[in-house]
């Protein structure tokens, strides 16, 4: 870890400033000095009868060190070419002593400013705010990382007990959430691009929002690899939904040369902090010993208000097989609106000549029968422009 003096860094940029302050530090009216003699800082309180008490800090590597009065207090700032620190002191009239209650810190990084930033801490509360930056070589440009806002905890001291020490353990803290937070971001970042690929609105659906892989609220559980995420708001609360799928996999342990393969939604509102799962869908196919397929058809995740009744449909399509031939595939679509489930079950056409294709059935089931024709009209759109098998989807 890099220590905060950065013995490479040298000659401070800071050209103006206070290293002597004559205020009212210890609070009974009478002017005090404080003042900075490179690597130390020296005081003289009326109450200690002006006895000057110094206090080594650190070797002068090349920095300027400054004492700026503050509201409560006084500063203390040590500055280099592309880094720098402030310490925050006050009098504490209890343990009539001079006791530290912030930091802060900045950095400029390396030549492509990768590690640039700013962090701040509150050592009364340990509250910590960093605001950091990381060279993006696929960009090629300087991106930010979103805003750390997280508990830091350092020891609560005196000015007698602040020393090189300290201010490198406030560092390496630093640092390590950096790292931590970028390596976090970089991950998200990457899911992001994985899933919510796949959505393209009709002109029926509402106005519902992707959902980034880290604003997933922490209740949301699921099973399988995220496929979508999205969200919209009502008078129920804030809604999301959320497909996901296995893809094809072995079974640990099993005694079959089988694959498996599943297909997960889940439909959670969130409402004044309470959430709860409205519903769950489940589909599989399992210890398949040729072609195996379960998974979302692209495009056919919609949200719908058909019916004008404010409470939205929520529409899903996928298919499944387990065949070792060109037979058609099962294919669903799936309707929930509100807890209430639709469903329309049949095969998608496979092409076996020139002119000739198989399949291409379907059945609702009695809802979706007594449903209104709107329903109906919208699930034979999804279902033609998804009926023809391509090879190789």
């Amino acid at each position: 870890m890099k220590r905060i003096l950065f013995l490479l860094l040298f000659l401070s940029t800071r050209t103006f400033s206070q290293s002597y302050l004559i205020e009212d530090i210890d609070g009974d009216n009478i002017k005090d000095s404080i003042y900075s003699s490179n690597e130390a800082i020296i005081h003289k309180l009326s109450t200690k009868k002006f006895h000057p008490i110094s206090i080594d800090l650190m070797e002068n590597y090349g920095g300027s060190f400054y004492i700026i009065k503050t509201r409560n207090g006084f500063q203390y700032e040590i500055n280099y070419r592309k880094a720098g620190v402030k310490a925050q002191f006050r009098y504490n009239l209890n343990s009539e002593k001079i006791e530290l209650i912030g930091m802060s810190r900045y950095e400029f990084g390396n030549a492509s400013n990768d590690g640039s930033g700013k962090s701040s801490i509150n050592i009364l509360t340990n509250d910590y705010i960093g605001n950091w930056k990381y060279y993006d070589l696929d960009k090629k440009k300087l991106m930010a990382l979103p805003t750390i806002k997280t508990k830091m905890v350092l020891p609560k001291i005196n000015l007698s007990e602040f020393n090189e020490e300290y201010l490198d353990v406030y560092s390496m803290k630093c640092s390590e959430l950096y790292h931590k937070y970028k390596n976090e971001y970089l991950t998200t970042s990457k899911k992001d691009k994985e899933y919510n690929v796949y959505i393209k609105k009709v002109e029926q659906d509402i106005n519902f929002e992707k959902v980034t892989f880290r604003e997933i609220p922490k209740f949301i559980k699921y099973d399988g690899k995220l496929k979508n995420v999205i969200s919209w708001k009502d008078t129920n609360g804030k809604h999301y939904i959320i497909t996901s799928e296995t893809g094809i996999y072995t079974p640990k342990n099993s005694e079959d040369d089988g694959s498996n393969a599943e297909i997960f939604a889940y439909h959670y509102i969130l409402k004044n902090n309470t959430h709860k799962k409205v519903w769950k869908v489940y589909d599989f196919i399992k210890e398949c010993p040729v072609e195996i397929e379960a998974k979302f058809r692209k495009n056919t995740l919609h949200v719908t208000d058909l019916d004008n009744d404010g409470i939205k449909e929520v529409w899903l399509m996928y298919r499944k097989v387990c065949h070792g031939d060109v037979s058609p595939l099962e294919m669903k679509i799936i309707m929930y609106e509100g807890v209430q489930k639709y469903a329309m079950r049949g095969h998608n056409k496979v092409k076996i000549s020139a002119n000739e294709y198989y399949g291409g059935d379907y059945k609702y089931d009695e809802k979706f029968i007594n449903a209104p024709d709107s329903f109906r009209r919208f699930s034979q759109k999804m279902w033609n422009e998804n009926i023809i098998h391509k090879w190789g989807e």
